[in-house]
């Protein structure tokens, strides 16, 4: 098995920590260290240094670099703009089957989960490697639900007494109604993002959903091996951005999932901070310079360079950055995003 770590996103729902020459993955939300680094980390004793790849935008290559210097520097790949997933993946794709031959496992991550329970992690994915490492088949994880999440999309698996059990379909992220009858139903789990696949199984099934791309992706392939920056960049241009779930999983002949609980999180937005940073007594997660008096169930986030002080907050996001404050009610940090959005067209600042 070889691993891939997506590193590439912007993590937008994050600002004004999160920002483009230093997003989501590379701040440190529930640790001493930079998201990227605990990801790499959680494949100790899993694989080898050299079997693990991220794959980021060009723009962070020493910030990346810097984060997880045990990596191989060679196996860091950098996509010169943003294609989303699928070209991600079929980039790391060709760099694995030139390094490890087209019958590795790719297993393929995002850099900005968090997981509670490492071994029940490392348990997991050695399960589904194995069953991926049968030819034509692609192996996902799904995530036993916990509650009627409506921001994750969902996995709907077939009823089966294997391990990992085939997959009757991908659903998009639901209303509260349909995702409480999710829960109720049991056949369902939430999609995090892993997947697992043989590297001919991977190429194969782009060529057959994405042939385009599959075309590319050799283009790639030749930019990589002779170290061609301006031909990579020149085949970048032109390939088109999609993900790999509407571009592979969806269509693809023969999905598994391994079903898992291990205490997963995809740190997505302010609000997710509280399950899985500590709170104090009154459940509140505070980081840097913070004084809070009868302040519940907040968010309070100070800089180092003054003191965040607050006073009977109850629900609230407050954000100081070197630049930028936000304040916005708990149950409202999925439209942070749409503050990017804002800034991106007023002035490209800030962001």
């Amino acid at each position: 098995m070889h691993v891939m770590i997506m590193a590439g996103g912007a993590g937008t729902r994050f600002w004004p920590l999160s920002r483009r020459h230093r997003p989501k993955q590379l701040l440190s939300l529930f640790g001493d260290r930079p998201m990227i680094a605990e990801t790499v980390e959680r494949f100790d004793g899993l694989v080898e240094p050299d079997a693990v790849w991220v794959v980021t935008n060009a723009a962070l290559a020493e910030p990346i670099r810097e984060a997880v210097p045990a990596l191989p520097a060679g196996n860091v790949l950098l996509e010169p703009v943003g294609r989303n997933t699928a070209p991600c993946i079929g980039m790391a794709a060709m760099a694995v089957r030139a390094k490890a031959g087209a019958e590795t496992v790719l297993a393929v991550f995002p850099a900005d989960h968090f997981i509670r329970d490492l071994d029940g992690f490392r348990r997991t994915v050695e399960t589904a490697a194995k069953a991926a490492a049968e030819p034509g088949v692609i192996v996902t994880i799904g995530i036993e639900p916990t509650r009627p999440e409506t921001g994750y999309g969902y996995i709907r698996r077939a009823a089966s007494d294997e391990t990992a059990a085939p997959v009757d379909a991908f659903v998009e992220k639901p209303d509260r109604e349909t995702a409480l009858s999710y829960l109720a139903d049991g056949n369902y789990l939430w999609n995090a993002g892993m997947f697992f696949a043989r590297v001919d199984t991977m190429l194969d099934e782009m060529a057959r959903q994405l042939p385009a791309l599959r075309a590319q992706l050799d283009e790639v392939d030749a930019a990589l091996q002779a170290g061609d920056d301006d031909a990579l960049a020149a085949v970048f241009e032109r390939i088109a951005s999609i993900s790999i779930d509407y571009g592979v999983m969806e269509g693809a002949e023969n999905v598994r999932v391994v079903p898992a609980s291990f205490g997963w999180s995809d740190v997505g937005h302010w609000d997710a901070l509280p399950d899985v940073a500590d709170t104090d007594e009154d459940g509140n997660v505070t980081m840097g310079d913070v004084v809070a008096i009868d302040c519940k169930n907040s968010v309070l986030i100070g800089h180092d360079a003054r003191v965040l002080a607050a006073v009977g907050l109850d629900h609230l996001v407050v954000v100081d950055s070197e630049d930028a404050v936000l304040v916005a009610p708990r149950h409202r940090v999925q439209q942070v995003r749409d503050i990017v959005a804002s800034l991106r067209k007023r002035s490209g600042t800030l962001t």
